[in-house]
Order: structure tokens, then C-alpha cells, then sequence
């Protein structure tokens, strides 16, 4: 008795199998997805499928397989009004097993028959372009502009950033803007996890693998077939599990925990860490050859303190979760000098620590007063050092980096550097050139010439005008 058969006889009849597979096509929402379903499903009885061909009202969808593989072919094939099904299969098929097939494709085509709604996938419409990252920043900018081009692609991609920043987020963009996105995403942090636990969670288990495994478990490869799998902080990654993730993505397949049979699996793999891999492989915590195949693509996501003007959309918008959350019918109010204390804090924890400072200031208020600037301070883990009393509402916040000299900068480079996060500063403070030349005392032009000589880096050779005496001689950066 082979494994199909040992299978099929744990239950009394076939009627729980044809359950079980009706209702992965019914779940399904392509006729590609409904195609995987069933060849996922047989093969979980240990049966190897070549192709799988589906002619529903004249239009023929196919998969195949594994169509060099050695075997005697069987087909299977059913046929109800528009519908038919033929399930090729490469295996020894017993007296036993050949019925219960025969059964499943059967019930297989009554489910494809009754599935209406189901689409071929290259009719779909494309998903049209989604964005979760908020603020309007240069840096944001260019951030989702790599999301959208790594989108395209179904290439490996690797999500470098602090704790914090968002990369879970920028998985889930890339997926939803994908050709994937009528699949599942499915994600896992493996430092969350102890090693024996991550490797089951991932590759999945058979009955009696190891002392508690009752029944049979797929991995979450198997889970996300078809669609994308999100593998957060993968730094804290064993390497003798980074060897079997390698050998998984390099062979597209998958060996449960006690199986010796491989399991196909088609996903694209996102990773992501806050940890410095590229020191991890010299000192040897990581392996060279996995970043190879996991970072084909890479996106670096900018920490909070490099894009200041994004924290009052974001504050803004976590005030308005907040309101919800609340039952609020008033949105919550937050003065302007409360928006510049947040904005000139650094944020070693990122929009994480941002979300729950504002959701511990939304909770202080218990009437429509705006939040304060001494209601911030009072949660804030470092105390800002300004005289908050004496600036005025229309003063502008330089950014943290302002306040550090580089390794290796000298004092012009610096002064140059402080310049150009001045005038950024200022063109973001108040929305457009022109204001900002004239809150900086230049001429609009000579303004944008300053600022593109200092962003090629050519600030020894970089002229200023004064507006107020345009005819005096030009002076240097620095």
C-alpha cells in the first residue's frame, strides 16, 4: 500500500478528501490559483502531476510540471457540459489509488464548473499603484519610486533599515504592486522564533517527524505558493538554516520535516534586516552566497531623523487613527511649536516610537485643546535644550545632522553641508523656491544655483548674492 492509498484509508471514504480539494478551488480566486490547488492537494497523497489542462466554454488554461521527470503516465479526465479537466499524472497507480483519483478529478471539474466568478489571470486588470509610506519628502520620493521599479520585478528583494523605519510596510507595497498581488503575502520575523520552531514554521512537518507532530502541517513556502514570503530580520537567522533557505530558493522547492519528498513552491522572496549584513558575512554570522540570491534587488529605507518634514503628515495622520480608535467626533488638535519639538527630536526608534508618543498624547487629552509643545516635552525620553518660551512660530528646525561634524569633514565641508540642510529646510518649511530665497535673503535664482553647486559638491567654488545689494562682489561658501 502506497502513501495515497495509507492516506485515503484513514478515513472512512473519499468524502472528506473531495471536501477538502471543492473548497481549495472554491477559495481560489484565478484559474491559475484553482490549477495550483489541485496540484498542491494531489501531491500531498504523493502523487506526481506532469500537467494539469482546463478547457472551461472553449478557453484552455495548462500547467505543467514536471514534464522531463521519468514514469509511466496515467491521464485522468472528466468532462461536465463546458467544463473539463485532464490531470496527467507520473506514477505507479495502484488498483486502489486509480478510482479515488479518478474521483477527486471529477469533483475537481464540478468545482471549476460551479466557480463562476473565476478568471484566467492574464485578463485581470493590473493592480493599480498603491502607496502606504507617508510624507512628501525627497527621500520619500525616491523610496517609492525604487518600490514601484523593484515592484516590476520578480527578483529577490533585500529591505535594509533601522528598527522602526517601515520595512514590513515597504514589503507589503512591493507585493500589492506586483504581479503577485492577487496572492497570499505571507510574512514571519525570525527573530521571533527559536531555530527548531522557524524551521517547521517555514518548510512545514509530517506526522510523527518529531514528538509533537500530530498531523501533517505545510510550511509557510507552501502557504504563499504562488504569492510573496516576507522573512523580517533575517540577520538573526541560524546559519544552518540559512544552508536549507538556499538550497530552498535555489531549487524553487521544499522538503517538509520528516519527508523525503520535494514540494514545488513558487514565491517571491522578500527579506529584510536592521542589522549590518555586510559585517555579518565577514565575521562569518552570515552566508555570502545567501545574500546573493536574497539582495538581487536592494532598498535602503531612510531613518526618521533624515526626513523631518515627513513628521507632521505622519503625526497628523496617527492623530487621526488615534481619533478612531477613541470614538472620537472631533479630530485631536496639535499646535505648531508641538509639531517643531517633535520634528527636531531624533527618533532612535523610528515612526514605531513616533506612533507611541502621539498615541500617549492622544491619550492625555480629555477636551478639543490642541496638544502643546509642553505636552511633547513631557514625553519625550530626552529633554530638547532650547529656550521653547523665546522662538517664534515661524522659526525653522535645521535637522539633527546639522549638529554633527562627519568623520573626515573638514570646516568647509561642513559649513557647505549646514547650507544645504538650510536651504532643504527652508524649501520644505514654506512649500516652494521663491519663498524660500526670500525668508533666506537671495534671489530665487541665485538660490538655486547655490544649491546645486553645494549638491555636486563644488562649495569651494560656489557663489552667494545678497538680495539686499545684488551689485556687491560674490563671496565664497567657505
Amino acid at each position: 500500500m502506497n502513501y495515497a492509498t495509507a492516506k485515503t484509508t484513514e478515513h472512512h471514504n473519499t468524502d472528506e478528501l473531495i471536501e477538502h480539494l471543492r473548497q481549495e478551488i472554491k477559495n481560489s480566486t484565478t484559474i491559475q490559483d484553482g490549477l495550483t490547488a489541485i496540484t498542491t492537494f494531489l501531491e500531498s497523497l504523493d502523487v506526481t502531476i506532469e500537467r494539469i489542462i482546463l478547457v472551461r466554454n472553449g478557453q484552455t488554461s495548462e500547467a505543467t510540471l514536471n514534464e522531463n521527470a521519468s514514469g509511466i503516465r496515467r491521464e485522468f479526465k472528466a468532462h461536465l457540459q463546458n467544463t473539463e479537466l485532464t490531470v496527467v499524472c507520473i506514477n505507479t497507480i495502484t488498483s486502489t489509488l486509480n478510482p479515488i483519483l479518478q474521483t477527486l478529478v471529477t469533483s475537481a471539474t464540478a468545482a471549476f464548473q460551479d466557480c463562476t466568478a473565476l478568471q484566467v489571470q492574464s485578463q485581470l486588470p493590473c493592480n493599480p499603484p498603491t502607496s502606504r509610506m507617508i510624507g512628501d519628502s525627497p527621500q520619500m520620493h525616491q523610496l517609492s519610486l525604487e518600490l514601484a521599479r523593484a515592484a516590476r520585478s520578480n527578483h529577490s528583494v533585500f529591505i535594509e533599515g533601522e528598527s522602526g523605519t517601515g520595512k514590513t510596510t515597504a514589503a507589503l507595497m512591493l507585493h500589492e504592486q506586483s504581479p503577485r498581488f492577487r496572492r497570499r503575502f505571507v510574512d514571519i520575523n525570525c527573530a521571533a522564533l527559536p531555530e527548531a520552531l522557524l524551521e517547521s514554521e517555514l518548510f512545514g512537518y509530517e506526522r510523527g517527524a518529531f514528538t509533537s507532530a500530530a498531523g501533517t502541517k505545510k510550511g509557510l513556502f507552501e502557504i504563499a505558493n504562488g504569492g510573496t514570503l516576507f522573512l523580517d530580520e533575517i540577520g538573526d537567522m541560524k546559519p544552518e538554516l540559512q544552508a536549507k533557505l538556499l538550497t530552498a530558493i535555489e531549487g524553487k522547492k521544499i522538503r517538509r520535516l520528516g519527508s523525503t519528498k520535494d514540494v514545488p513552491c513558487d514565491v517571491r522572496i522578500i527579506t529584510a534586516s536592521s542589522r549590518n549584513i555586510q559585517s555579518m558575512i565577514r565575521t562569518g554570522a552570515f552566508r555570502e552566497d545567501l545574500f546573493y540570491r536574497i539582495a538581487v534587488l536592494k532598498i535602503t529605507i531612510p531613518p526618521l531623523r533624515e526626513r523631518p518634514s515627513d513628521i507632521p503628515a505622519l503625526v497628523h495622520h496617527r492623530l487621526s487613527v488615534e481619533q478612531q480608535l477613541a470614538g472620537r467626533s472631533t479630530p485631536y488638535q496639535i499646535a505648531e511649536l508641538a509639531l517643531k519639538a517633535l520634528a527636531f527630536y531624533e527618533w532612535p526608534g523610528n515612526i514605531r516610537e513616533l506612533h507611541n508618543i502621539v498615541s500617549r498624547l492622544a491619550a492625555r487629552i480629555d477636551s478639543d485643546v490642541p496638544i502643546t509643545h509642553q505636552d511633547v516635552l513631557s514625553q519625550l525620553p530626552q529633554q530638547h535644550q532650547l529656550p521653547w518660551e523665546t522662538i517664534g512660530g515661524d522659526s525653522i528646525f535645521l535637522p539633527p545632522a546639522a549638529r554633527i561634524i562627519n568623520p573626515g569633514e573638514d570646516l568647509s565641508a561642513f559649513i557647505a553641508r549646514i547650507r544645504l540642510l538650510a536651504i532643504d529646510s527652508t524649501v520644505q518649511a514654506t512649500g516652494n523656491d521663491g519663498k524660500a530665497a526670500h525668508r533666506l535673503g537671495y534671489r530665487r535664482s541665485s538660490l538655486v544655483e547655490l544649491r546645486t553647486q553645494l549638491m555636486k559638491g563644488n562649495y569651494r567654488g560656489a557663489k552667494t548674492k545678497s538680495l539686499d545689494n545684488p551689485d556687491q562682489p560674490s563671496l565664497p561658501v567657505a
